[in-house]
């Protein structure tokens, strides 16, 4: 049975265990700010790839994971290209998914993915990036020593060449969803939003303070939806 719900808190592409990562206390200070019925993390939430286990990441960011275990069945986590094996978080009384289909307030029908289904290269070119993900890594660790607001992004020069073929194939398979009127994904980390067809669609962007932009989230309450920035 799908389900409704009236105030929805969205983001992803936290990338837990990256350099990048510094906002923990203002999420959990956003999640706080409302009476949300439903919080999701829509994939990419950690980053197994720079080195450190998702378990091992939960036990680092505990401010976030002991606070979210107070919200529990309210929290729903997708599965992201960078983190599909967190099916463990089902023990700590987390909903886990591959994609999210909920009613909103009016009656939309909304479909939540991470967006790595329109990125036809993501499996192809996977264990280059883990390996180049994994040096950027080691690299802004030691760069965050001398400044903190530094930071290397060896792993942006694969992503930029296929930013507009993913929007293409987005573009292109919104056919499929044409049972949605909205369709909220990230992977790109960018935030965008517009309408094809009948259906609405909002790229939330990225938590992290990357690529010159501030973090992002979404909200879905009474029926609207709104693209916010964390200054």
């Amino acid at each position: 049975m799908v389900k409704r719900h009236k105030n929805v808190f969205l983001t992803g592409d936290l990338h837990l265990g990256d350099a990048a990562f510094r906002d923990e206390q203002k999420l959990v200070n956003l999640i706080k700010q409302d009476t949300f019925d439903c919080v999701v993390f829509g994939g990419d939430t950690f980053d197994s790839w720079r080195g450190t286990s998702e378990k091992d990441l939960v036990a680092r960011y505990d401010q976030l994971f002991k606070f979210l275990q107070k919200l529990k069945s309210k929290v729903v986590f997708i599965k992201g290209n960078h983190d599909p094996n967190i099916d463990f978080l089902k023990k700590l009384g987390f909903s886990v998914r591959k994609r999210l289909k909920y009613v909103g307030a009016l009656g939309e029908r909304v479909r939540v993915i991470h967006g790595h289904e329109f990125d036809d290269d993501c499996a192809r070119w996977e264990f280059l990036a883990k390996k180049i993900v994994y040096i950027e890594e080691k690299l802004n660790r030691v760069i965050s020593r001398f400044d903190h607001d530094s930071i290397v992004r060896m792993a942006r020069l694969m992503g930029d060449v296929d930013i507009k073929r993913i929007w293409k194939n987005f573009h292109d398979r919104t056919k499929y969803y044409r049972n949605v009127d909205a369709l909220l994904f990230g992977h790109l980390h960018t935030p965008a939003e517009g309408v094809k067809g009948k259906v609405k669609y909002y790229n939330w962007g990225g938590w992290q303070k990357d690529y010159s932009l501030n973090p992002r989230y979404l909200v879905h309450k009474n029926g609207k939806f709104s693209n916010l920035e964390v200054k």
